[in-house]
């Protein structure tokens, strides 16, 4: 009896197969060893009605021992005799079994706990309700279309889930949301060079600058998400190789204006230089961990894009003076709260000053730059609809 796969044993009892008669094998049996029922029941040592309780599949706990000195007398596999009686259990029985395996899928794909304080799951709902606003939001049918083409895909033996369900959820649904979005667009690297020499003045524009500039990038076939940031991943941003194509989803990790920028330079680094690495592992997170030590190059690609340490050197001494640091940023094209939150970093980082509280008044409201690109906020009933409506956006002319 051993390596029964009991996840393969519930969906196969939910599956339509080929009927198997126990009791027309066990009459058989009598007559193949040429002994009366009592006889055998007898040697086995079951009581008549409890054995008669196992193949009619009322008996509501069948004992193990029972069941696998039945299934041997019967010269049938232990696995296939314990999937005929759950196909012979009564309804009460089977809607049990049902509600293990989807308590099961709950608990092993989905943080309920965090996403009902989220407001994806109601906390009303029953398991039933839970399971089907899962599928439903993300596409499916059944929990095995859901793991067969989305979980499977994603997490190879060499990448594993994480330890974090909500992460899951959040790489998760940025992955449906890119291959329903199926940006059409082929990706054109030089083009992409091209495009990033002329982001930054476009970040002035707290109303339309993100998305004048994700619009340009879907066309020359980089696809830019934003998902609401979930409480305990710590992502401020991603970067997915999907179709041969790039897609990078960033989200309002910190709340700041300046970090929207900061993040998608970061991912489009990514993009440029760590294609094959992100492509080999299928995604790369931008979070608390480096596991291929290509984050500080890309922070630093950023950085160095907005604001290097020239101009930090430069306007450290006026950083006090909103008219010279606003003269400052636009000579440099770019918004002034950049222009705080890397003098912020700059300060922690070579002086070891805590700046980051500072200057708050001068960050716009990351919501308005971010409204116009439709962001994935939890609340959608699927991601079909959202994605439908980020690739209208992005395609509208």
């Amino acid at each position: 009896m051993k390596n029964i796969d009991v996840d393969k044993l519930l969906q196969e009892i939910f599956n339509d197969g080929d009927e198997f008669d126990v009791k027309e094998r066990f009459e058989e049996k009598l007559g193949e060893y040429g002994i009366s029922k009592t006889k055998a029941l007898k040697l086995l040592n079951i009581d008549k009605d409890v054995f008669d309780e196992i193949l009619e599949g009322t008996a509501k706990q069948p004992n193990l021992i029972h069941v696998v000195k039945v299934a041997e007398f019967l010269d049938i596999d232990v696995h296939e005799f314990v999937k005929m009686i759950l196909k012979n259990q009564n309804p009460e029985n089977i809607a049990s079994i049902d509600r293990a395996r989807k308590l099961k899928f709950l608990m092993k794909n989905f943080d309920v706990k965090a996403l009902t304080k989220r407001g994806f799951f109601d906390g009303d709902d029953d398991i039933d309700e839970m399971v089907v606003k899962a599928l439903t939001y993300f596409g499916y049918n059944s929990i095995k279309e859901f793991e067969d083409q989305l979980v499977e895909p994603l997490y190879s033996r060499s990448v594993r889930q994480f330890s974090d369900k909500m992460k899951d959820f959040w790489v998760r649904s940025a992955y449906q949301t890119f291959k329903l979005i199926n940006n059409p667009n082929p990706y054109d690297r030089e083009r992409l060079k091209d495009t990033i020499v002329n982001m930054k003045p476009y970040s002035q524009d707290v109303t339309n600058g993100l998305h004048t500039v994700c619009k340009a990038l879907y066309n020359i076939g980089v696809t830019v998400i934003f998902q609401d940031y979930l409480e305990t991943t710590h992502v401020r941003g991603a970067t997915f190789i999907i179709n041969n194509k790039p897609c990078i989803v960033i989200t309002d990790y910190l709340k700041k204006y300046p970090t929207l920028w900061f993040t998608l330079m970061h991912e489009l680094h990514h993009v440029l230089f760590d294609y094959d690495t992100v492509a080999s592992n299928r995604y790369h997170l931008s979070d608390d961990e480096d596991l291929f030590l290509i984050e500080e190059k890309a922070n630093g690609f950023a950085r160095d894009f907005f604001m290097p340490i020239e101009s930090f050197q430069y306007i450290k001494s006026f950083i006090n003076s909103p008219y010279v640091v606003d003269k400052f940023a636009k000579e440099q094209e770019m918004h002034p709260s950049l222009v705080y939150s890397f003098f912020a970093w700059y300060q922690k980082e070579l002086y070891g000053k805590n700046f980051y509280a500072a200057f708050k008044e001068f960050y716009p409201n990351c919501k308005i730059a971010v409204s116009k690109l439709n962001p994935v906020s939890w609340n959608e009933d699927n991601i079909k609809e959202v994605s439908e409506k980020i690739k209208a956006v992005f395609e509208i002319n």
